[in-house]
């Protein structure tokens, strides 16, 4: 499946038809759009081209085995099981279940939501890293924009000129939420914000991880770090360190890493970055994927164990640079030869189960419902590394199926709370 990723100026939405509000319990209505499978040919013919977006693969995904969707597909909305079947989504039904009209459709924020597929969206589901990232350096102006209720004229006239398309969209996202207290965002640029530094994201794991545990009961931290704007002081850092761009996402760079080995190794480093102390892990990596109340862990290779002692650094490559989406530098490119294996505490497996504590935590210090993070077990504790949002869930087989499901449990669930 292609990576779950969208150009900052586009969206999704995930919009649930009036008509169904009337629809009889006993009969069940139908999935989709004529305008979607519309898009979805026009953009089948597109596949090949560079900038094709993960979010119109989705799309595709849910019609790729229907070429015309007619008025008989079928579809009932429960907050339980689900799969995709000929391109259509289905749920079993239970009694009481309410039937709706599901329908997923392209979006443009350039152009105001009213004005496009009838103005009524329950969800709005969005990848606008780059934009939010533009704006959210900008401390004041993004603050005043998320929360803003009026004109925004006077920021328009103020920014600089390629800002103002990025602050039309944000606006009109919020605006519409605004009018329309029944959409969900998934998820709000406001909460997607704080994931956009590397420094914002440590330090709220600092502080959210305090006194938690994994279930059997391991300590879970975040690793010592420190931000590095123009110079480099480390303080009480121990090498080896990880360098990583202040910027957590939206740019290439932000996935350009390097392991500090030792003193001369910080001539090396590009600011403004953050330094985190390198913890060893026997070369095994958990990706977390979080998707509303679904959780998924895989393991991953990863870099190798490093020895500690300040001669044994000193005689080895000062600094290895790596991209964190390509494979992880080994032994060799350290100057190892030998790999060195930690007996000293018991290696986890880390399991659904044995994150749950953590996954609360991160919910609740994040408040995002599509995100991902990575950890590793070090010395009988375990380690949170990094967050992301919408990352990739590439290692998650049926994500398009838990994606739509999670989608139709929030409209489902706002309706029932605004009682339509």
């Amino acid at each position: 499946m292609a990576t779950v990723m969208a150009e900052a100026s586009c969206a999704r939405v995930v919009g649930v038809s009036d008509k169904a509000r009337d629809a009889s319990p006993s009969k069940i209505n139908t999935l989709t759009s004529e305008a979607l499978c519309m898009h979805q040919m026009k953009e089948s013919k597109k596949n090949e081209v560079a900038h094709s977006t993960g979010l119109d693969s989705i799309i595709r995904y849910f019609h790729s085995s229907c070429p015309s969707v007619g008025s008989d597909d079928v579809c009932a909305l429960t907050s339980t099981t689900g799969s995709l079947t000929n391109g259509t989504f289905r749920t079993s039904t239970t009694p009481g279940t309410v039937p709706v009209r599901l329908s997923f459709v392209p979006i443009d924020l350039n152009e105001p939501l009213e004005e496009q597929h009838g103005g009524c969206f329950d969800i709005i589901l969005h990848k606008m890293t780059e934009d939010i990232l533009s704006l959210s350096t900008a401390d004041t102006l993004w603050r005043d924009l998320v929360h803003h209720k009026g004109d925004i004229s006077n920021h328009l006239s103020d920014c600089k000129r390629n800002l103002r398309p990025v602050i039309e969209r944000i606006h009109r996202l919020k605006k519409y939420q605004r009018s329309h207290p029944h959409c969900c965002l998934a998820d709000d640029p406001s909460r997607v914000e704080i994931v956009m530094s590397r420094s914002a994201i440590l330090l709220k794991l600092q502080s959210s991880l305090v006194s938690v545990t994994s279930a059997s009961g391991l300590p879970v931290e975040t690793p010592k770090f420190i931000s590095c704007e123009n110079t480099i002081e480390i303080y009480t850092l121990l090498f080896p360190l990880i360098a990583k761009p202040l910027t957590a996402a939206g740019t290439k760079k932000s996935h350009c890493m390097g392991i500090v080995l030792n003193q001369r190794g910080l001539s090396k480093v590009q600011m403004p970055c953050i330094l985190q102390e390198y913890a060893n892990h026997n070369g095994t990596l958990y990706k977390v994927y979080v998707l509303g109340d679904d959780t998924h862990v895989f393991s991953r290779p990863s870099l190798p164990n490093l020895p500690s002692t300040v001669n044994e650094l000193c005689s080895l490559i000062p600094y290895v640079e790596f991209d964190s989406q390509r494979p992880y530098p080994g032994l060799s490119d350290f100057g190892l030869k030998m790999p060195l294996m930690l007996k000293q505490y018991e290696v986890h497996q880390l399991t659904k189960l044995e994150i749950a504590p953590v996954v609360v935590a991160m919910k609740r210090a994040f408040g995002l419902e599509l995100f991902g993070f990575d950890i590793i077990v070090s010395k009988n504790k375990l380690l949170v590394v990094d967050v992301n949002y919408f990352p990739s869930f590439k290692e998650v087989s049926n994500f398009p199926s838990l994606l739509a499901k999670f989608l139709v449990q929030l409209a489902v669930q706002r309706r029932k709370l605004d009682g339509k």
